[in-house]
């Protein structure tokens, strides 16, 4: 197994070369972690707090927009600024955490690297859907207070039209969520059982995947093995400049089931098998940001279409 030093350590730069995964989930939560992430977040937390206070005319100020608005915008602060505060907090816990366990057990990383149960990992398509949901609301009341500017302030018609292009975009996320419910309603959650534990980096992977309700409308089922490098990326300079969490593809192998396949395996689970290489990268969940190991269930099928995401324990076994 790694040790801590390698594992909590930042990645390997190996993702040059690499495609990078468009949409695809991470598991980064933002690219900004332990003290950073507190001393970055408090700023904004105490400005939602004064702004709140403004808002309930705890603090006297003058005010040329309603108190809801004020709230609202306080609100976006102070979530955001406690947000990232816990998010730090949660992080600095982890890691220290981490080395507890491996001081004790260092030959056994996968046991703390992640909160693995070793008979296999499920997917909720509840909890994904709710995420677009969120996702979805957020950009929604983020537009609000710019569209109220737009129609009560004079001459502000431009914050109109930047309300009604990004309101545009916003539509993504409304979609994506609506597919991710039907989803959810026609599939229900996923759960692949690992038939050892962990997985060895040379060996071979072998799980089960309970199979999905009405599989036989799945028209094909491709399951796509990926080891995945997660990198914090920086574009632009000066006060443009933003960093994105950003999904690299190091390796990838697919299997597939046809119709007439899934149809002899409804009522019962799918087998999953793969030869997992020997020259790729140990799962280093725990560092930030990660590597991981994962299984992307993809099936298409007519009306909704069936997609899960399963990470694997896959290490390097000494």
């Amino acid at each position: 197994m790694v040790s801590v030093t390698e594992l909590l350590a930042p990645p390997l730069d190996n993702a040059q070369a690499s495609p990078a995964l468009l949409n695809h989930p991470t598991q980064s939560v933002a690219p900004i972690n332990g003290w950073s992430s507190v001393l970055f977040g408090l700023p904004f937390l105490a400005a939602g707090i004064a702004i709140e206070l403004t808002a309930a005319n705890k603090i006297h100020a003058s005010k040329h927009v309603p108190d809801w608005l004020i709230g609202v915008i306080g609100a976006m602060f102070g979530l955001a600024g406690l947000f990232l505060s816990v998010h730090g907090v949660v992080d600095l816990a982890r890691k220290s955490a981490y080395r507890r366990e491996a001081a004790q057990r260092p030959h056994e990383v996968c046991l703390y690297d992640f909160h693995w149960r070793g008979e296999g990992i499920a997917f909720s398509a509840f909890e994904a859907m709710l995420g677009r949901l969120v996702g979805a609301l957020v950009w929604s009341a983020f537009l609000g207070p710019f569209a109220w500017v737009g129609i009560n302030a004079r001459g502000a018609w431009p914050f109109l039209v930047a309300v009604g292009i990004f309101g545009l975009l916003g539509l993504i996320f409304w979609y994506r969520w609506a597919a991710m419910l039907f989803d959810l309603l026609r599939y229900g959650n996923s759960f692949l059982r690992f038939e050892s534990f962990p997985f060895a980096l040379g060996g071979t992977l072998r799980a089960r995947l309970r199979a999905p309700r009405h599989i036989s409308a799945i028209d094909s089922l491709a399951l796509t093995l990926r080891c995945v490098q997660e990198k914090y990326v920086t574009t632009g300079t000066g006060q443009n400049r933003t960093t994105k969490v950003v999904c690299y593809e190091l390796y990838k192998d697919v299997a597939t089931f046809d119709r007439d396949r899934l149809t002899g395996l409804a009522g019962n689970d799918i087998p999953v098998e793969f030869h997992l290489p020997s020259d790729q990268p140990t799962t280093t969940l725990a560092a930030t940001p990660p590597i991981y190991w994962e299984i992307q269930a993809n099936g298409k099928a007519r009306g909704a279409d069936y997609e899960a995401y399963f990470l694997v324990p896959v290490y390097k076994v000494s």
